[in-house]
């Protein structure tokens, strides 16, 4: 007599499911967990990473850029470009920004997964916004720029110089394509 064969996690029929379901949503709510605890022992365990008291995303989503990005657009609102510490995450990772920074000429009041939407109504030239799976961000440089130009008390304790040598550093800044940004946006505050 045949047996059948055990199913297990990323086994034909689990494939099979996430084409006929869709991918998983990048974010995991307290909902989405067996008991109230689960969130927080896994994020203990190192295995999540928490937004807030309700809303984390695993790890492993984190260490790429394309797990980053769908995360990115699931916490961030439509229609918006990622920029500043937003973009700056995308790009390298690390811990999630205490931020949501977006270009934008809308207005959000409300929290987004237990953090501020800051929004910059600065212009964007085509050439400064790519798109990353699912979400719009802004260009390497053009981050770079954009956490240059944060005023000292808009930076919340976060490091800008460091994650600009990082951003210069891991996809080839110039200090020459920043100053080129800088003097084609002579309005932009210095």
């Amino acid at each position: 007599m045949a047996r059948t064969p055990a199913i297990r996690y990323g086994t034909v029929m689990d494939i099979a499911m996430t084409l006929a379901t869709g991918p998983l949503a990048p974010l995991l709510r307290d909902g989405d967990l067996p008991g109230p605890m689960n969130l927080n022992r896994l994020a203990d365990f190192g295995t999540l990473c928490k937004l807030d008291s309700a809303n984390a995303y695993t790890l492993q989503d984190s260490t790429t850029l394309y797990g980053r990005a769908t995360i990115v657009a699931t916490v961030m609102p439509r229609n918006a470009v990622a920029c500043g510490f937003t973009a700056a995450w995308l790009w390298l990772g690390g811990l999630f920004p205490e931020t949501i920074d977006i270009l934008s000429s809308s207005h959000f009041r409300t929290l987004r997964h237990g953090r501020k939407v800051r929004v910059f109504n600065r212009k964007a030239p085509p050439d400064h916004v790519i798109q990353v799976g699912p979400v719009r961000t802004t260009t390497p440089v053009r981050t770079a720029c954009d956490l240059a130009l944060l005023p000292q008390h808009e930076l919340e304790g976060a490091d800008a110089g460091q994650l600009i040598d990082r951003l210069m550093a891991e996809y080839h800044v110039t200090p020459e394509a920043c100053l080129k940004i800088l003097d084609l946006n002579r309005y932009w505050p210095r």
